[in-house]
């Protein structure tokens, strides 16, 4: 009996060592991926040309002197050169911002008043965004509006140059320009915080001015005599700032004095029914009932208000800033404030200002090739970029098609439910708006491809995000910085609604043109889109609630279908129908609360890595969930909620309570060395006691965070920062479509599920785009759309209850949960509210 009983033992040991589910994806509880930027003491302004020249900030061009047509500028030194009237990463000349400029007439008077009085200014250093993002988000910073408005010269067949110098504002001019501060050292670390280069100018014993590194412009404009107004020969390098402005700030309504809540009351009638223990750090049985009648009785409240006001526009809801416009016949003849010294000139951004992304297929330490590409930020900025796999070779591919059955199907449970993964062998491909620009090794289908990127910015440094992508995934991956633009997702719906209609009409002849870019590409990619755009809106409502501020920072992550992998021996047999899963990997923002504390200033992060946990679930099902259909998705919020309503206890454990706490956490190895590793750095947890399954997917919601910064990672586990949907509905559709690689397209045509998803997805993106919209710097909108904004405005801000009527999270179990639940409240109505598709009356 001890021998057998030793055979065994061995036996186990051997199978246990083996693999039989996916990697856990890598993780470092130092670096977290929802985090507010903190500004470095020793990034200061410039303050000698030298010290440019020395950073490798040189003039660009050199003098080249060439003939060209048309407006004379060859008399004006260095005007002549190519460089100032040609394109670059950032300086478009496309046919949106040629539009732009034959309508404004071509007139630099009328081009620089235009971008001036209609781009507002956004605190962030680095160029993150080309002159056609910028001119559609109407926003940027301040390289940003200055490409746009060299664009727009250039076009007009004016030459024009970036200048980076230092400039000089008085204090006062700086705290409205930078977002209505009433704290100069807030409004200064803000910008700071940004990547802004900023100091203080003291001037008895207080700040009196902000001296900072600013990027202007220069053109080559006939100034003398009429200022710009009579355009015949260059005669001055101009210098004209059009990110410099001053703004009138709306407060909105005073969701806190209408809702008519006591925040203390209403956190404690949650309390009263649930079972609480702060000794040992766990809550259960919360009753959400009480939340969603605080919720009903607010709405209606602000409904009522409402009422009252004579056709109310967005902005009086919701407040805002208007940019305080000046327009005049003619240029300025200087510059709006104080130019302490112009350090360089260029004609194209150098590298050391435009923040990078590069990317990486396979990876030496596993014996795979190394292959990466990389791209400065502003060139792939709410770009359609994929990772998908191809048939390594003809015999890969006909095994494929081999698998479905013979003449086509009309019934997506016709296809098999789970392929050979041993006898396929794909290769990894990525691609920038459909092109192809990496290409991997190839590899069994489900085996494990090493993914990674890496993010450079001039504050900051580099950053690594290295991923395990299951061959046979479908992934998009979102890089955004400063905007969304509702003009990308308007792109995505009429693509999306152009392929349904292919589908429904079973048109034969245009699916000979499509591949799965058409069908996952635009799909997954309009998710990012989205999910980047509502966290956009949705966060600075939050933080204007609280009197703070909000920006969205360089921020990225993957959105797509990834499959289930079976594992025999460590080695994947087959692969079967998985799910759709959202990895955020780095979520970036700058916020302050204008003087509000340290605690504040914490518990605000806390908050919006807990609106973008419950965005990570929403936004899939939004686009891909029937309402009355099955499928649900998954997020650390909707995990912790479920593990509530079925009467689990959440703890918040800390490095003082982990002794006691964790013995009673029973989630799989990997999730618990992975909490285990956060506490032995001072990280605190909220997790839940026992796997919860819910619509097929099994395992835990918890929350990584910084208990001095309130910068967390909200995870699910296979350690994703994100969420998952499933449900045998999208599973089986986006199954059927990984199979329909280009040559297999005709065989699921007849299959109209696909083209319901595609019309569902594309009637939402509607919905979004009207979101979007409503961040447009005018705000006009009036309407249907007043009381979807109203509806959604309630929703999201009645998350903050405390004295004054907003609810204030505490950090721990209860605070984060109710956090959760209240946007979770939030994210029902904005579900609903989007099948109305709303617009502007």
């Amino acid at each position: 009996e001890e021998e057998r009983a030793a055979i065994v033992h061995r036996v186990h040991q051997r199978l246990s060592a083996q693999k039989h589910e996916a990697s856990q994806h890598p993780f470092n509880p130092a670096e977290l991926p929802h985090e507010a930027q903190r500004p470095r003491s020793d990034n200061l302004p410039r303050m000698r040309r030298e010290d440019f020249l020395g950073a490798g900030l040189v003039d660009t061009p050199l003098v080249q002197f060439a003939a060209l047509e048309g407006y004379r500028f060859d008399t004006l030194p260095g005007a002549d050169d190519p460089a100032y009237l040609g394109e670059s990463v950032e300086v478009k000349l496309s046919a949106a911002l040629r539009a732009k400029a034959e309508e404004l007439g071509h007139d630099p008077v009328a081009i620089y008043h235009w971008v001036r009085n209609h781009v507002e200014w956004l605190p962030t250093w680095g160029a993150v965004q080309d002159a056609e993002l910028t001119l559609s988000a109407r926003r940027g910073n301040a390289m940003d509006i200055a490409s746009l408005l060299i664009s727009l010269l250039r076009a007009s067949g004016i030459p024009a140059r970036y200048v980076h110098g230092t400039i000089e504002v008085p204090e006062d001019a700086f705290r409205n320009w930078t977002g209505g501060f009433k704290h100069i050292e807030e409004a200064m670390n803000y910008a700071a915080s940004g990547g802004i280069p900023i100091t203080g100018m003291i001037t008895g014993g207080r700040i009196s001015h902000v001296r900072m590194e600013h990027i202007w412009v220069e053109a080559a404009v006939d100034f003398l005599p009429s200022r710009g107004a009579v355009m015949r020969e260059a005669d001055t390098w101009l210098p004209l700032d059009a990110s410099y402005k001053q703004y009138e700030f709306l407060p909105g309504v005073d969701i806190g004095a209408i809702n008519g809540i006591n925040g203390g009351q209403l956190l404690q009638s949650l309390l009263d029914g649930a079972d609480v223990d702060l000794a040992e750090g766990w809550v259960k049985n919360l009753d959400p009932s009480v939340l969603f009648q605080a919720q009903r009785e607010a709405d209606l409240n602000l409904m009522a208000e409402l009422e009252g006001i004579d056709s109310p526009k967005v902005r009086e809801i919701i407040g805002g800033k208007t940019i305080l416009a000046r327009d005049s016949p003619i240029l300025p003849s200087g510059m709006p404030y104080k130019n302490v010294l112009v350090g360089v000139r260029y004609g194209s951004l150098p590298p050391a200002l435009q923040p990078t992304i590069s990317f990486a297929l396979g990876n030496e330490a596993f014996g795979h090739q190394l292959v990466t590409s990389a791209y400065s930020w502003a060139e792939l900025n709410n770009t359609k970029i994929t990772l998908s796999f191809r048939p390594a070779t003809e015999d890969d591919k006909r095994t494929l098609e081999g698998l479905v059955p013979e003449g086509g199907f009309s019934d997506l449970s016709q296809i098999p439910s789970s392929i050979p993964a041993y006898l396929i062998n794909v290769i990894p491909e990525l691609r920038v708006d459909g092109d192809l620009v990496l290409s991997g090794s190839p590899l069994s289908l489900g085996q494990e491809l090493a993914f990674s990127f890496s993010v450079w910015d001039p504050l900051r440094g580099t950053m690594h995000y290295p991923n395990r992508v299951a061959a046979g995934s479908y992934l998009a991956i979102g890089v955004v910085g400063g905007s969304v633009s509702g003009r990308t997702l308007e792109v995505s719906e009429t693509r999306l609604r152009a392929t349904a209609e292919m589908v429904l009409n079973n048109d034969q002849g245009g699916a000979a043109g499509l591949n799965e870019d058409a069908f996952l590409g635009e799909l997954f990619h309009a998710g990012l889109m989205s999910y980047f755009g509502q966290y956009n809106l949705f966060a600075d409502i939050v933080a204007g609630t609280r009197g703070s501020r909000f920006l969205l920072a360089n921020s990225a992550g993957t959105y797509g279908y990834v499959p289930s992998v079976n594992y025999f021996f460590g080695i994947p047999h087959s692969v079967s129908p998985g799910g759709v899963l959202m990895d955020l990997d780095r979520v970036a923002h700058v916020s302050s609360t204008d003087g509000g504390g340290r605690q504040a200033w914490t518990e605000l992060n806390f908050q919006l890595g807990a609106l973008a946990s419950v965005l990570e679930h929403t936004v899939p099902e939004q686009m891909l969930v029937p309402v009355t259909g099955p499928g649900a998705g998954v997020s650390a919020v909707r995990a912790l909620e479920q593990a509530l309503s079925t009467g689990q206890r959440v703890y918040h454990i800390t490095p003082l309570n982990q002794a006691t706490a964790l013995p009673n956490i029973h989630q799989n190895a990997a999730t618990m060395s992975e909490i285990a590793a956060a506490l032995e750095i001072g990280r605190e947890v909220i997790v839940h006691t026992d796997p919860i399954v819910l619509s097929g997917w099994r395992g835990a919601g918890y929350v990584v965070f910084d208990p001095s910064s309130g910068a967390g990672a909200w995870k699910i586990s296979g350690s994703a920062n994100g969420g998952f949907l499933a449900g045998a509905g999208i599973n089986v559709t986006i199954f059927g479509l990984l199979l329909s690689y280009k040559s297999m397209l005709a065989q699921v045509w007849g299959a109209k599920e696909i083209g319901v998803t595609l019309t569902s997805a594309a009637n939402y993106l509607v919905a979004v785009n009207v979101l979007i919209g409503v961040t447009d710097i005018s705000k006009n909108c009036r309407g249907p759309a007043t009381r979807w904004v109203a509806m959604s405005y309630t929703a999201i801000t009645l998350t903050f209850i405390g004295a004054t009527g907003a609810i204030a999270v505490v950090t721990g179990p209860v605070g984060g949960f109710a956090a959760g639940a209240l946007f979770g409240i939030a994210s029902g109505y904005l579900r609903n509210s989007l099948t109305e598709s709303p617009f502007c009356g």
